[in-house]
């Protein structure tokens, strides 16, 4: 089975926009680019997964939104790599290790073809957290409890967003305002300030898109 889009949790961050972006770029993020392409493919993959239960619920999602969402998540599992790489850690702990065999067992019924893609993003939030307490971890040099080390390790991720940056392609109406990352032209708002809980704070705007297109909404 494959949640909906309020199922995965967004990580506790401050994301911070940082000039132009280079043509074809959906987001930057530090010196990696997630690509308009790579963005399209993983939205429409994840639009697939997801479809059948919208349409089983007469429920449907903007694209816009869609891809607003997942280039998000993308943003997000970027920070965590590359932070992770500069710590050499990995989101190695049994939880996390056993949510993902959860999930790929979940999507067996999904299309082969595009079961990465709805891995890679319904897994995010699970593995933005596994990587934050490594790296906080690694930072009180093995010393701390979970709770410690899962804040040292987004006080990491913080400075490295600052130093870093993240920002999208206007297009995606995605914008930094009072410490959240907001989807504007929904009024959907993604907590990231380190005081707000992860995650949806409100759900897709289903009554306006059942009245765009077929190719405008995901779902019926």
């Amino acid at each position: 089975m494959v949640h909906t889009l309020g199922a995965v949790a967004l990580a506790v961050l401050t994301l911070t926009g940082c000039g132009a972006l280079q043509p074809g770029t959906a987001v930057s993020v530090g010196e990696e680019r997630i690509t308009t392409s790579r963005l399209d493919e993983v939205s429409s993959d994840f639009c697939r997964a997801i479809e059948p239960q919208l349409e089983g619920q007469a429920e449907s999602v903007q694209n816009s939104f869609l891809r607003s969402y997942v280039a998000g998540t993308l943003a997000l599992r970027s920070v965590a790599d590359q932070v992770a790489a500069e710590y050499g850690v990995e989101a190695d702990d049994e939880a996390y290790l056993q949510s993902v065999s959860d999930l790929r067992k979940g999507v067996e019924g999904v299309p082969a073809e595009i079961r990465d893609s709805v891995i890679e993003v319904e897994s995010a939030a699970a593995y933005v957290e596994a990587t934050q307490s490594a790296v906080g971890e690694a930072v009180l040099g093995g010393g701390g409890d979970d709770e410690e080390q899962a804040a040292a390790g987004r006080e990491e991720f913080d400075v490295w967003i600052s130093e870093n940056g993240v920002e999208f392609d206007p297009s995606l109406n995605t914008e930094i305002k009072d410490g959240a990352f907001s989807i504007s032209d929904q009024a959907v708002s993604f907590a990231v300030s380190e005081r707000a809980k992860a995650g949806m704070e409100e759900q897709p705007n289903a009554v306006a898109a059942r009245e765009l297109t077929n190719a405008q909404r995901c779902g019926r």
